[in-house]
């Protein structure tokens, strides 16, 4: 008979270790300045593409921090990868994807800035993004050819990844692709988009990062769990699967007393407030500045003397008083660790507080131990995917 620490040595074999990603922003923070001992990972952000398939810019960074950057990282015993694209950086991804020469231009470029870990953040193939972008109904088959030929240069050793839209990818025709399997086949992840699912943008307001949409407006059924379900459904394997969270927050001006809404699943809601002509309750009125989670902390909001008070919506999982509260992170990160998914990737480390109380919830959620080295709990889990990698790809002939 297995002793209880037996039984739990045991679990800690068999479950693989979770990957606890962050992107680190240049234009916000120090290298200096991360926790890199609470993360597995971390993305440096960003590279962007030029109308040059032959480059790819550094966005004005000189190379010494980028380098203090990794070497810091890969001081603390975490890989990094380098980000290429992102909300500023996709206009000219097309371009270099429509043709087998620019693809194969791009994929050698990507190598040159790293061989081992290249994350592609292209917001979004077949839709606009910024405004600018240069858009073709033909993005994403370009895109999983480009992809191709960036595994066949880069080989098996090398860790790939991209990130996807939380409503999905689109075909040809402008619908929604049903079928991933090709590219689940040539990538270690995939990040689900979940963040900015509502925002200042919208005419009501709504979490950024809803775990549930049941109380969703039915123009805006997207939330944590319809991501991670279309990924599985369109052929990636859960414990491939990354989750989007963010480190910032949006605010919104409101009209009280909020009014409550009763879900279909019975839970009761206040998070949507719409703007309603004639109504003197709950009236969305406008808009308030983008916050950082580190600034609503230092500012004091969240203790008894700011004010404010705080009521957790129980459908999306959100604490009201517009924020993102730690709280809301452990239960979503619990529920990732439930249905074994890789893990999470957030953005940005800049957003978090010096001591890292987003990123220290994330793991509480994972059920690490505050008290242990995340890249020590990792390194059994580097090979083991090193092992997989060269088990599952097949090197495509381009």
């Amino acid at each position: 008979m297995l002793s209880s620490a037996s039984l739990t040595s045991l679990t800690t074999l068999l479950l693989p270790a979770k990957v606890v990603s962050c992107y680190f922003p240049w234009y916000q923070q120090s290298p200096v300045d991360v926790p890199y001992n609470l993360y597995t990972h971390l993305n440096y952000f960003v590279f962007t593409t030029t109308s040059s398939p032959a480059s790819i810019s550094q966005a004005g960074i000189s190379d010494s921090v980028i380098t203090d950057f990794v070497t810091r990282a890969h001081a603390a015993g975490i890989t990094t990868s380098y980000v290429v694209g992102g909300w500023t950086g996709s206009q000219c991804v097309f371009r270099a994807a429509r043709r087998t020469e620019g693809r194969t231009h791009l994929a050698f470029q990507g190598l040159t800035i790293s061989s081992q870990h290249i994350d592609i953040d292209w917001e979004y193939p077949g839709q606009q993004g910024e405004g600018n972008n240069v858009v073709s109904p033909n993005d994403s088959a370009n895109f999983l050819l480009f992809l191709q030929t960036l595994r066949s240069v880069a080989g098996v050793n090398a860790s790939l990844s991209i990130s996807i839209n939380v409503a999905g990818m689109v075909g040809a025709d402008g619908n929604t692709l049903t079928d991933l399997s090709s590219f689940a086949a040539v990538l270690d992840y995939v990040t689900t988009m979940s963040y900015d699912i509502t925002g200042t943008w919208s005419s009501f307001t709504g979490s950024k990062l809803p775990l549930s949409a049941a109380c969703a407006r039915p123009s805006n059924p997207l939330s944590i769990a319809t991501g991670i379900s279309y990924l599985q459904s369109a052929g990636f394997a859960a414990n491939h699967i990354l989750v989007g969270m963010p480190a910032y927050s949006y605010s919104y001006y409101v009209q009280g007393p909020l009014t409550q809404q009763t879900c279909p699943d019975g839970t009761k809601s206040s998070l949507y407030q719409y703007a309603t002509v004639g109504s003197t309750c709950g009236t969305y009125i406008g808009n308030g500045p983008q916050f950082l989670y580190r600034d609503i902390y230092n500012s004091g909001y969240f203790t008894s003397q700011s004010g404010y008070r705080r009521v957790l919506d129980q459908s999306s999982q959100t604490w009201i008083l517009w924020n993102p509260t730690t709280l809301s992170f452990i239960p979503c990160a619990r529920q990732f660790f439930q249905r074994r998914l890789a893990g999470t990737n957030m953005f940005v480390t800049s957003g978090d507080t010096s001591d890292g109380r987003l990123v220290r919830a994330i793991r509480q959620g994972f059920k690490i131990d505050p008290t242990t080295s995340v890249p020590t709990l990792r390194k059994r889990e580097i090979v083991r995917e090193h092992l997989e990698r060269r088990r599952r790809f097949v090197i495509p002939t381009i």
